[in-house]
């Protein structure tokens, strides 16, 4: 064994819950780290300042997507509601084990900017990405990026999302088997996923070669 790395304990709580502190977001940078993510530094920071606005986490729900949506107006713009709409939750036994970040894609919402307002709001309401789900290495295959995973998709669900979806390094062994595992459909490497196939957006997430796409349905 590696003396540098510490073997997780046998037995051990672990709580899945929303980030409770400045500390535990400024984590997500590490999160973002171990899950691949290019630029991960900003990620805990960026975090950090919407929770600070007040803003993180606050549109979670059927109601503001329902509003958000009538009004088609919402104070602060698209930004705002990428930033209700992102939750960060935590993998903590006697300290933070891991981490998950899922929220609306800017990225997204910038591609649908030339089919109008209205679709680009509507794409911020109703998909959510997978930023990064990640989890310390020694306390890896023992469920816990599942168990991170599960209530992610319940809020997504009782939030009004429709599609979740992600991807992932395809030669990263293990990842496919994963994300099947916790009930993702895992397209073929490389493929695209056609949005308007699964929802009424004509949207088109290309991955980038040598990633692979996955996704979940969550309301009809």
């Amino acid at each position: 064994m590696n003396p540098s790395i510490q073997a997780a304990p046998a037995r051990v709580t672990v709580q899945i819950r929303p980030a409770g502190s400045r500390a535990e977001l400024h984590e997500f940078s590490r999160w973002h780290h171990l899950a691949g993510v290019p630029q991960s530094r900003p990620a805990g920071r960026n975090l950090v300042e919407v929770d600070d606005a007040g803003i993180l986490a606050t549109g979670l729900t059927r109601s503001y997507a329902a509003e958000k949506l009538n009004s088609l107006t919402v104070p602060g713009g698209i930004p705002t509601v990428l930033a209700a709409r992102t939750m960060a939750l935590v993998a903590v036994a006697d300290h933070p084990i891991g981490g998950l970040s899922v929220g609306p894609s800017f990225f997204l919402c910038a591609q649908m900017t030339t089919q109008g307002p209205a679709t680009v709001l509507h794409a911020a309401l109703a998909t959510m990405k997978i930023h990064a789900v990640a989890v310390k290495p020694a306390w890896r295959r023992r469920g816990i990026g599942t168990a991170l995973l599960r209530p992610a998709l319940t809020i997504a669900r009782q939030a009004g999302a429709s599609v979740v979806y992600g991807q992932f390094n395809t030669d990263t062994v293990g990842l496919t088997e994963f994300y099947r595992h916790s009930g993702m459909d895992v397209s073929n490497p490389d493929a695209p996923l056609h949005m308007n196939a699964l929802i009424d957006l004509p949207a088109v997430i290309t991955p980038l070669p040598g990633e692979t796409l996955f996704h979940r349905v969550v309301n009809q």
